[in-house]
């Protein structure tokens, strides 16, 4: 199957980063002595099949999951710029620059993007576009070291097409807020799943018949549910409980009042995975523990571990408060950390967990969970700090 793989994302210009950027890798890059979560490329090539981003609450967990979609919108799904309802086009400004490596069909692709950003007259609203564009391609087989998947210095011209050298009659085809990746990867089946949208509202968004097989996971009493979906707007639901009659419900409201809220996102999720592992493709969610207990997560992380059930590579991308989680994810290279800057408060900080800082990072036994590293604040601005709790005891406890 010919499907995306997405290596590296990388976005420049971002002010609201301490560092000004944002780098966030696919491709395995720690050595990969297990098949387990990862998918197999060429050589030593691999790319992650979970990836957790991990951090405090207010530390830019959600933005960076936002800024990935964004990416994956642009190469998958050939998204416009100023489409309704895309997660992360609110985060660019003008001059902001994207940088997206990927592998299709044989070739390792990269877009260089820079965004403008300026007040549209006529939509009365600002208005994204694409102030030039750089699509270069080489071999697959050309590509023998990690480093080399991100090299594109001595690709061909002929290999190389940029944006304001397009012949007049392809640019006048192509709106200024569509990428020219389009011309590579508009037939690919590779879906880009999220639940961004839903994080604060538990709404059903499968149709049709959910049976036991994918019910009885979050609630073993629940044999059945059948969704139809008439209009937008109008939805019923069938739910069937064990040695019960079949009960009907004309409203999300009364559903939510019978299926617990742990069932409801479950099924969401269960429907994004079967399309991922399907293409190969990709699932986005945001705060992956909200409404679940520990077993089922691990239960759906293991999912995209198990190359049986996953045969195509497809990956979970997930952030979390509970770092527990973490302990269910075997690689280092898998896990982001989001922070405040600890230089300066007003911006954020974003890492990976093994590569960020080499000489502290080394200092950390491979046989201590990550979970342990986060909530000691080892590695800072991963915990709430001491002063911060007590001040807060003092708060609750302070008589007039």
């Amino acid at each position: 199957m010919d499907s995306v793989k997405i290596l590296q994302i990388k976005y420049n210009n971002l002010p609201f980063y301490q560092s000004g950027s944002f780098t966030y890798n696919l491709l395995a890059t720690d050595r990969v002595a297990s098949k387990s979560s990862v998918f197999p490329i060429q050589g030593s090539i691999y790319t992650q099949n979970l990836s957790a981003i991990v951090g405090i609450n207010a530390s830019g967990k959600t933005m960076a999951l936002k800024l990935i979609h964004l990416a994956m919108s642009i190469v998958l799904n050939n998204a416009s710029l100023n489409s309704e309802n895309l997660p992360g086009r609110q985060l660019i400004h003008d001059g902001t620059e994207l940088t997206i490596t990927f592998i299709y069909k044989a070739k390792c692709h990269q877009l260089h993007a820079t965004f403008g950003k300026t007040f549209h007259e006529k939509l009365k609203k600002e208005y994204l576009y694409y102030k030039e564009e750089r699509l270069a391609a080489k071999p697959l087989n050309s590509i023998k070291t990690k480093k080399d998947a991100f090299d594109f210095s001595k690709v061909s011209d002929k290999s190389i097409v940029i944006r304001s050298q397009l012949p007049d009659t392809m640019r006048s085809i192509l709106q200024d807020d569509d990428s020219i990746v389009i011309t590579v990867t508009k037939n690919n089946t590779t879906v880009c799943e999220n639940l961004l949208a839903l994080n604060d509202n538990n709404i059903l968004i499968t149709s049709g018949k959910m049976t036991g097989d994918s019910l009885h996971v979050f609630d073993p009493n629940l044999d059945e549910i059948v969704a139809n979906k008439k209009t937008a707007s109008d939805t019923t639901y069938k739910i069937t409980f064990k040695n019960q009659e079949a009960i009907t419900l004309t409203s999300l409201q009364q559903l939510n009042n019978f299926i617990s809220s742990g069932t409801i996102k479950g099924q969401n999720i269960i429907f994004l995975i079967r399309n991922a592992l399907a293409s190969g493709g990709y699932v986005i969610v945001d705060e992956l523990e909200n409404h679940m207990n520990k077993e089922i997560l691990h239960v759906l992380t293991s999912i995209f571990k198990d190359n049986r059930l996953n045969p195509f590579g497809a990956c979970l991308i997930f952030s979390t408060h509970y770092t527990e989680i973490l302990d269910f994810i075997d690689r280092k290279d898998s896990v982001y950390i989001a922070r405040k800057s600890l230089e300066t408060p007003t911006k954020l900080d974003f890492f990976n967990y093994s590569h960020s800082n080499d000489s502290l990072m080394r200092k950390i036994r491979n046989d201590i969970k990550k979970s342990d590293v986060f909530l000691s604040n080892y590695l800072g601005g991963t915990a709430p700090m001491y002063e911060d709790i007590k001040a807060l005891e003092a708060y609750l406890c302070h008589k007039e």
